[in-house]
């Protein structure tokens, strides 16, 4: 009888040999795949559920805003190059994405995507001067955007610019009243009053973190 010396070289050598057997039939049969497909699904899931979760937030907070000055409608338009959102680079269009509206009123965001933003330069510049509040929208200088905006059926309109953290311009919230009236206490010489300019413009900063 022969007896074979095993030495724990030719014992490792044995493991290693079968670990990658294994490796190869779990590779060749896609098992490494499905749990790689796993894994990206799980963490899709989880950024799904926090996109909803902030969704949620930023309609429940406009919604609010809209109720508290009794207007229509509300929306969030935010600058993009087409697919991703402010990134520091030039933005070349905008589009709403979000919007609450009085019940009967129609939604304007589906119409409102992909808009040039050099079509809209007089509206923005007036936006980032804090000057877009007119209680009488047949008072808005520029015709290209009185028309705009009375297509929207707006008797009063207003809209304040958002900024990131670094004072980046990201978009703006404009609201709108077709059928209401805003309240009065916002109301001077029938014009909006400085206390709403500086009471939407904290409302709005409460949305940043979320955009």
């Amino acid at each position: 009888m022969v007896i074979m010396d095993i030495t724990s070289a030719d014992i490792i050598a044995t493991i290693i040999t079968s670990i990658t057997s294994i490796v190869v039939a779990l590779i060749s049969t896609g098992m490494f795949k499905y749990y790689q497909d796993k894994k990206k699904d799980n963490s899709s899931r989880k950024g799904l559920v926090k996109q909803i979760e902030k969704d949620q937030i930023v309609y429940y907070t406009i919604r609010e805003i809209r109720r508290k000055y009794n207007s229509d409608r509300i929306f969030v338009m935010q600058f993009h190059n087409g697919g991703n959102f402010y990134s520091e680079s030039p933005m070349q269009k905008c589009s709403i994405t979000y919007e609450r509206c009085s019940d009967g009123l129609e939604r304007i965001s589906e119409k409102y995507q992909g808009i040039l933003v050099s079509h809209m330069c007089w509206y923005i510049k007036h936006i980032i001067d804090n000057n877009m509040f007119y209680y009488t929208t047949d008072d808005i200088e520029d015709m290209p955007t009185r028309a705009l905006i009375k297509n929207f059926g707006s008797q009063s309109h207003l809209a304040v610019p958002i900024y990131d953290k670094l004072n980046h311009l990201v978009g703006f919230v404009a609201m709108d009243w077709v059928f209401s009236e805003p309240p009065n206490e916002y109301i001077e010489n029938n014009e909006f009053s400085s206390k709403l300019k500086e009471e939407i413009s904290a409302e709005v900063e409460s949305l940043v973190h979320l955009l």
